[in-house]
């Protein structure tokens, strides 16, 4: 299918109106909707001051061309709900326009806050809402506020967008309040937010910047929605300007239906940018965007408990990620953990971090590179090279992999080059021993007929380096030629 400009794209997804944005969770409920209108800004009292929303470029764009204003806030009813670990299953209601309650709520004054704002056609009370929560009182003392814009969230898609602008100034002013007249310190607050709830936060921030002169220190984004924000002004969307510190985790850049146009975004908006897996076709979720949509923040809640590291390599593409030619946590390369223990390194914004992660729970591992290093004698360059597929046991004295294999599609092995690839597995911990096992790949049986008799390989050593540690193991084949189908087992007797 041909590519389409960013204009088209946008208006294909307005015009089909598809309801891919959706968080997991019932939908809803129902609320009556405000025509739109042509007017050039819309002014409306946000807990009695007037906040008026621009209706003009850069906010209508070739990429928005449907914009709109916010509705009322009275029609989005935004809800603000405190979780503490003294009020874990009943939280008390937080009204900025009410100031007592705010000031006399049972939040712990000298505990950090962590904000959670759901997205597009979700609520508050959605199971992950839950979860996430759950998981951030078990693991720390802290204050929790879940907010809920569900009477904004609902399609269309286009008035949701224009709601995040209003709901924005209403989050903005509750955490002026609490630093105002609550004695909290700015400091406290990390906001982390799903699908338009990270460009929700993106307000948020802005408007704490601009108006009351607050800067956030952390606004962490989920699976930020493109739809209405890629390639857009900066003041439309979230960006590094927002915080001090914005980690963002992309995990689903699927194009809808072949367009152009994903549900998650593609471009890094952050200071530090995190593409598991690439940022697409996440394990486990068989090309299902809801599930790679909804990925970021079960990485994100498991990071919580961290059972074992999610980290990530600096790198300027997941190519070169995956071919171990970003590798290492110091010189060219920086490593950081994905989620909630991501912290700000000295780099420019949108740098962008990749790694592997699991098809299930736990989805952390440890990352190796893996290098195979073809010999170059005589009878290796006579050979001609050789397609072949490798698989690896690796054994150490905590635990053993599962049979990896290291490309997806058949390598050509020749003469004096080195193949390197980055896999994830458990801990090994002190590597043992190495299994190599060769496979010949069947669909070059028609068009190398003349090499059936004997496909081999002239594997010279294979070398096993740990991310983030100052080791590696290299094993030497005692053997000057490797066949197919048969297991080569590399053990201390082969380090070379």
């Amino acid at each position: 299918m041909p590519a389409i400009g960013v204009a088209k794209s946008a208006v294909l997804f307005h015009l089909l109106n598809f309801n891919l944005l959706m968080d997991l969770g019932a939908p809803p409920p129902e609320s009556d909707t405000v025509p739109s209108n042509t007017l050039e800004e819309k002014c409306w009292t946000v807990y009695g001051q007037t906040t008026c929303f621009s209706l003009r470029p850069p906010w209508l764009h070739t990429s928005r061309p449907v914009v709109k204003p916010p509705l009322a806030p009275d029609q989005i009813r935004t809800l603000f709900t405190l979780f503490t670990r003294l009020n874990d299953t009943v939280p008390a209601t937080l009204d900025p326009g009410d100031l007592s309650s705010v000031v006399n709520a049972p939040f712990i004054l000298d505990k950090p806050f962590t904000v959670i704002s759901h997205g597009y056609s979700s609520y508050g009370g959605t199971a992950w809402v839950k979860m996430l929560t759950g998981e951030l009182l078990r693991a720390s003392d802290q204050n929790v506020i879940v907010v809920d814009w569900s009477m904004g969230a609902r399609p269309p898609y286009t008035q949701a967008v224009a709601n995040i602008r209003l709901v924005g100034a209403q989050l903005a002013y509750l955490i002026h309040t609490l630093n105002k007249f609550a004695d909290v310190p700015i400091s406290s607050f990390h906001l982390v937010g799903h699908s338009l709830g990270s460009h929700l936060n993106g307000h948020t921030g802005t408007y704490l910047r601009d108006t009351y002169g607050l800067f956030l220190p952390r606004i962490t984004a989920l699976d930020p929605a493109e739809p209405y924000f890629n390639d857009t002004h900066t003041i439309t969307r979230l960006d590094p300007s927002d915080a001090l510190f914005v980690d963002v985790i992309h995990t689903d850049d699927s194009p809808i239906l072949g367009f152009p146009l994903s549900v998650g975004m593609t471009q890094p908006i952050g200071h530090l940018d995190f593409f598991p897996n690439g940022g697409h076709q996440q394990p486990g979720c068989d090309g299902n965007i809801q599930c790679q949509h909804h990925r970021a923040i079960t990485l994100f809640t498991e990071s919580i408990r961290q059972s074992c590291p999610l980290s990530a390599v600096s790198c300027n593409s997941y190519e070169e990620f995956i071919e171990g030619e970003c590798w290492g946590c110091d010189g060219d390369h920086y490593c950081s953990p994905m989620g909630v223990a991501a912290a700000p390194l000295p780099l420019q914004p949108l740098t962008k971090f990749f790694l592997h992660t699991n098809d299930h729970s736990p989805y952390c591992g440890y990352h190796y590179r893996v290098s195979v290093e073809v010999n170059n004698n005589t009878e290796a360059r006579q050979h001609d090279g050789e397609f072949a597929i490798i698989y690896l046991r690796l054994t150490g004295n905590k635990d053993k992999s599962q049979a990896i294999q290291l490309s997806e599609k058949s390598r050509y092995y020749e003469a004096g080059t080195v193949h390197r690839r980055v896999i994830l597995t458990h801990d090994l911990g002190h590597l043992k021993t190495v299994g190599v096992t060769l496979q010949y790949p069947g669909f070059m049986f028609n068009f190398m007929i003349w090499r059936l008799k004997n496909p081999v390989l002239h594997l010279k050593s294979i070398t096993i380096e740990p991310l983030g540690q100052n080791v590696k193991w290299r094993y030497c084949f005692e053997d000057t030629i490797q066949r197919m189908g048969r297991e080569y087992k590399l053990t201390d007797d082969h380090y070379c």
